[in-house]
């Protein structure tokens, strides 16, 4: 009978493309290993990723499981299967609230039934809120990246039973034994917080440059139009990580550099929007200078949103969700003795919408006109040019003429890299006659 099942399980699996070899292996393993024992095939989750199940704003969001149960006998001694429930708390504050092995329910063997497959199947769902009521744990608790953790133990009516610890990884988590015995659904925290920077994320200490203002533009989205959020608050720290010769380290601990009220800000789409803008001067505050910077440094920008309930919701990473670096850099020219070659892109914008009324970028390359110049935003508000440089070119110029309004013409030109080569913006000049503003392209290492 062993040997019958072994080859069904074989021409299964070479139905989806798994090697028999392999898999008969792992059958073997588990029905030698396991000659009395059981496991309990996970089937099928809703949601399929357990990452998804839970948010901590929706509590009736429940999360489903089909298990089959596999052992010699065909499930002749299941007596039942016994939940419990953890909760751990991955949050980095005073109060810990983890708990494990609180008992949640049975599933008795009059629940299984013979599936598709000949083998006994059940299944089962819980709530977060089923889930956290059991385990005595209050809403404000309940932070993201908290975890809820479902345990199935099975029992025989013999008195043995099986759980994840019995079980080794070929069972709990192999291609065809998919049997984990437990489920870790992670907490999510039901924001959508996006978050762009429109201008650079980077301070340019090359000599004569020119440090654009940080911009961003943030969108929160909790589903309920900012309902469940009362505040932003936004966080900022230095980071001095060139300390010289005189030992002086000016590293500044994070300090609260500006908050909204949620309530107040912009609502687009159902989300609340906010558009940042700071200086050099307002990112460096009171007590340093931009001389005071060197390569390494940084400032590290934290964003905080407390919830109507009082939950706080932040990250305190480099590149997480609400953690932003903006690093400080030092261009080292690849273009410094002739231009460099590849395909270079112009983004143009227009801040009215009426195009760039008479004005243009001319590119010339070895004394001619590269095609498609000159380059403008003919109508609306924004459009795109490219242009190439072969390898072994001798000079590339860019000229800006304004006519009218140029005070709302706006130009980005990235470098093959992908990088900044140029940023263009410019005064009002109507009324004084066309005007030539040559523009340096820098390409950086």
């Amino acid at each position: 009978m062993k040997k019958i099942s072994l080859y069904l399980i074989c021409i299964s699996l070479l139905a989806l493309n798994f090697s028999c070899d392999t898999d008969e292996k792992v059958v073997d393993q588990v029905l030698e290993t396991y000659t009395s024992g059981a496991v309990l095939r996970t089937l099928e989750t809703v949601p399929d990723d357990e990452d998804e199940a839970f948010d901590m704003f929706r509590t009736e969001n429940s999360f489903s499981v089909t298990v089959e149960e596999q052992d010699e006998t065909e499930g002749e001694l299941i007596d039942r299967v016994d939940l419990t429930v953890d909760y751990v708390d991955n949050n980095k504050d005073d109060n810990d609230v983890s708990v494990s092995g609180v008992a949640y329910s049975t599933i008795p063997a009059s629940a299984f039934t013979v599936g598709d497959r000949g083998l006994p199947s059940t299944s089962f769902s819980f709530t977060m809120e089923e889930a956290l009521t059991t385990l005595n744990i209050p809403l404000t608790e309940v932070l993201p990246g908290d975890r809820i953790i479902m345990n199935l133990e099975l029992f025989f009516t013999d008195g043995r039973s099986f759980k994840a610890s019995d079980a080794a990884v070929t069972v709990t988590g192999g291609s065809f034994f998919s049997s984990p015995f437990l489920y870790s659904l992670l907490i999510d925290d039901g924001i959508a917080f996006d978050y762009e920077v429109t201008t650079s994320d980077e301070i340019d200490l090359s000599e004569g440059a020119v440090v654009e203002d940080y911009e961003a533009s943030i969108s929160i989205d909790d589903a309920s139009e900012g309902s469940l959020l009362e505040t932003l608050n936004i966080y900022r720290t230095f980071r001095d990580l060139t300390i010289g010769d005189d030992n002086i380290n000016l590293s500044e601990e994070e300090a609260l550099f500006e908050t909204y009220a949620i309530a107040d800000l912009d609502l687009v789409d159902g989300a609340r929007t906010l558009d940042i803008s700071y200086t050099i001067e307002e990112l460096l505050g009171e007590d340093l200078e931009l001389s005071d910077l060197a390569v390494g440094d940084d400032i590290k920008l934290r964003y905080e949103i407390i919830t109507t309930d009082g939950r706080i919701v932040t990250t305190d990473e480099n590149d997480t969700e609400y953690f932003f670096s903006i690093s400080t850099s030092q261009c080292v020219q690849l273009n410094a003795d002739g231009p460099y070659a590849g395909d270079y892109i112009i983004n143009m914008a227009d801040s009215y919408g009426d195009g760039w009324n008479g004005g243009f970028l001319t590119v010339t390359l070895d004394g001619e006109e590269v095609p498609g110049s000159p380059f403008r935003v003919e109508t609306g508000s924004e459009a795109t040019g490219e242009f190439t440089v072969p390898e072994g070119a001798t000079s590339l110029t860019v000229v800006y003429t304004s006519l009218e309004w140029d005070d709302e013409n706006t130009f980005t030109i990235l470098d093959p890299n992908g990088k900044k080569a140029a940023v263009g913006s410019f005064p009002r000049t109507n009324g004084q006659g066309p005007i030539e503003y040559p523009i340096e392209l820098k390409v950086c290492e």
